[in-house]
């Protein structure tokens, strides 16, 4: 079904557009073992989209406060950033919408707990990064996921009202961070575990973003 087209399109970053939270959770395994930590299934599954600050009270109130926050996010990235010099494996669906929003004219923003200079030579490794007007990271605003912050903050840098935009994500914190911000939001589901009655209200779930070639009116999709 064909659908208005809106004023510009918003996306999260790692598990939407890029195939990276997989990469994310090795690391977490590897700098694990490496510290002889114990991470659950479930809190590593709880740091996906989340931001450093947030992240750390998350540990911290899941694991004591005595987790060596610094240590582990120190030997963890190291261990991430390397996976990503491999190459970063974009998302089904990913090429063909962005050419789609291309094709319309449509401007188009990332929003991203990766702070802005990774995120963009992520995107660059994946081969995205020429699809995006705006890039906005962790450290461009003052508050991260959960709070609407990075979204109020992408639109307004497309020169677009956020209500008339649309907000695509994998994760918790980042549906919460897409609604709040009024923009019409929805649910791409990774690897993040999100019961259905913990979604936010009026959050749409699509199977993946090759959705938006079919609100498009994209031939033959």
């Amino acid at each position: 079904m064909i659908r208005p087209t809106p004023a510009a399109v918003l996306f999260d970053m790692d598990g939407l557009l890029i195939d990276s939270e997989r990469l994310a959770q090795e690391a977490t395994r590897a700098t694990s073992l490496l510290l002889e930590l114990t991470i659950p299934e479930a809190v590593s599954l709880r740091m996906i989209g989340l931001g450093r600050d947030a992240l750390e009270r998350m540990l911290a109130a899941e694991l004591g406060a005595q987790f060596p926050f610094e240590r582990f996010q120190a030997e963890w990235g190291e261990h991430y950033h390397r996976r990503i010099a491999e190459g970063v494996p974009v998302k089904p669906g990913v090429a063909e919408a962005l050419a789609a929003l291309r094709a319309a004219g449509l401007p188009c923003a990332v929003a991203t707990s990766t702070d802005t200079h990774l995120a963009r030579h992520k995107l660059e490794k994946a081969g995205l990064l020429t699809h995006f007007a705006v890039v906005v990271g962790r450290d461009a605003v003052t508050h991260g996921k959960p709070a609407p912050d990075l979204y109020l903050h992408a639109a307004r840098e497309l020169g677009a009202d956020p209500v008339a935009c649309w907000a695509f994500e994998d994760s918790l914190p980042g549906l919460t961070a897409a609604v709040a911000s009024g923009a019409r939001t929805h649910w791409v589901p990774d690897i993040a575990q999100i019961h259905a009655d913990d979604l936010p209200h009026g959050v749409e779930t699509v199977d993946s973003l090759h959705q938006i070639c079919r609100w498009l009116g994209v031939p033959g999709a």
